[in-house]
């Protein structure tokens, strides 16, 4: 975006006497802090048997334990998988924006819960239209 923005205003001002003057300069240091907040701290990718949410990352088809949750406005999932790792806040929205990845989120969540060694909370089962009959009943009934 700043680079669009610098790219306008040198066609807007006929060359390049803008950089010079302070003014878009500071237009740019703000564009690029609102992009990068508004990008930055949002990034997934998944593989054929992990998902990583920034710095986190788990095996899909190895969970252990889920469980949903809200995060402020974002609906989120809170899993863990059988090394130990975890995911505190994997946002639903984010995964499933992106049909392709949440195919493979969304089928090694079901090998794992199909499995038996998963302990899915009720809501979660909910939320992510787990079939009743899949898997094992959940341990404890609090969400």
């Amino acid at each position: 975006m700043p680079v669009l923005f610098a790219a306008f205003v040198t066609f807007r001002m006929g060359g390049f006497d803008w950089v010079g003057d302070w003014v878009p300069w500071i237009w740019m240091a703000l564009i690029s802090a609102f992009m990068y907040w508004r990008t930055g701290c949002e990034w997934m990718a998944a593989g054929s048997v992990w998902v990583q949410d920034g710095p986190d990352w788990i095996n899909t088809y190895e969970l252990v334990r889920i469980r949903f949750s809200v995060d402020g406005l974002r609906r989120v999932l809170r899993i863990e998988d059988s090394e130990g790792r975890k995911i505190h806040s994997f946002g639903l929205r984010n995964a499933q924006s992106n049909p392709l990845m949440w195919d493979l989120v969304y089928n090694g969540i079901l090998h794992s819960v199909a499995s038996g060694n998963c302990d899915i909370s009720n809501k979660a089962r909910k939320v992510l239209q787990i079939p009743p009959s899949l898997g094992r009943e959940p341990a404890d009934t609090a969400d």
